[in-house]
């Protein structure tokens, strides 16, 4: 492959994920995604001396078959190759290639994933495995034991706010003290900016509400709520994800639980109470109802879990 080629790719790249981000609006998450799965594409192109622009859908198939070979998921391929299909649609559309490779191929489908949640016991376990600071040393890499305090704390609102909020992780770090509307000392909802710029708006129960509103003491309009430090930044995703699996090991859940199935938690709740979908799917920024669904499936295959004994 020659150097005006790679160029010419890495250039197209860069044009396209700032498409995404500036006028779809996707996050900086989707973004590295797309990114990710494109320089595997092109990692592969190369090995097999083919150009990116001239490819065809025999092409794209041999890269289906390569990924599968490599112990790739099925829901990782599809991925990738949704991801192809957005890039090339966009390159054709702008006269960065003459042909779409993918256009003519059957696209894998996604398996259908049934969420995972925590079940109200398990909450109740998470919670107080949080709130016991039994764990905490008095001093650790020369931080106090105050300090790791308001770590603990800070998580603790943090991942009380997914359960009580139905947030995904980035708006979640990404919530400043301006989001949040206050009266008479609750914390009312969280205004949020979501996947395609979407803005929504989500209610808080007001038990929540009332330690949200105190957490924000003391603070500016645009400090960040979960700030490390006074003026700081929140932390990052990595970090947040590593604490709650400390927790959750703390309080002995057999489940792999992240960020995202706190909000899976908070989804599965509402469905519990009777909630419509489609008020669901306001709540958690879906875009398609679609998606909001596959609570439907989890809450069917419940029911078969219940009466299997019967």
């Amino acid at each position: 492959m020659t150097q005006l080629t790679e160029t010419s790719f890495e250039q197209t790249r860069k044009d396209f994920l700032s498409f995404l981000k500036y006028t779809k609006g996707h996050s900086d998450t989707t973004c590295y995604n797309y990114n990710s799965d494109l320089g595997i594409w092109h990692r592969w192109l190369a090995e097999a001396k083919l150009d990116w622009k001239n490819c065809g859908p025999t092409d794209v198939e041999q890269f289906v078959s390569h990924l599968s070979r490599e112990g790739v998921g099925a829901h990782a391929v599809a991925r990738k190759i949704s991801c192809l299909a957005t890039f090339y649609k966009w390159a054709k559309r702008n006269n960065k290639v003459t042909e779409d490779p993918i256009y003519q191929i059957e696209k894998p489908k996604r398996p259908r994933r049934i969420p995972v949640w925590l079940e109200t016991e398990e909450q109740t376990a998470l919670m107080k495995a949080t709130r016991n600071y039994d764990d905490i040393p008095d001093n650790v890499f020369g931080r106090s034991r105050a300090f790791s305090m308001a770590v603990r704390q800070r998580y603790e609102l943090l991942f009380e706010l997914f359960q009580k909020s139905g947030l995904r992780i980035s708006e979640a770090l990404g919530l400043k003290v301006q989001h949040i509307r206050v009266v008479d000392g609750v914390a009312k909802h969280v205004r949020i900016i979501g996947k395609g710029n979407k803005e929504r708006q989500v209610p808080l129960p007001e038990s929540f509400g009332r330690v949200l509103a105190l957490s924000l003491a003391g603070k500016t309009q645009e400090d960040y709520v979960f700030a490390k430090k006074p003026g700081g930044k929140p932390p990052g995703a990595h970090a947040v994800r590593a604490y709650l699996k400390k927790l959750i090991d703390k309080a002995d859940i057999q489940k792999k639980v992240t960020p995202h199935k706190l909000r899976h938690t908070y989804a599965t709740r509402l469905l519990e109470r009777d909630v419509q979908l489609v008020d669901i799917q306001a709540l958690l920024g879906h875009e398609s109802i679609a998606t909001t669904q596959i609570y439907t499936h989890a809450g069917q295959e419940r029911l078969s879990k219940l009466v299997a004994d019967i």
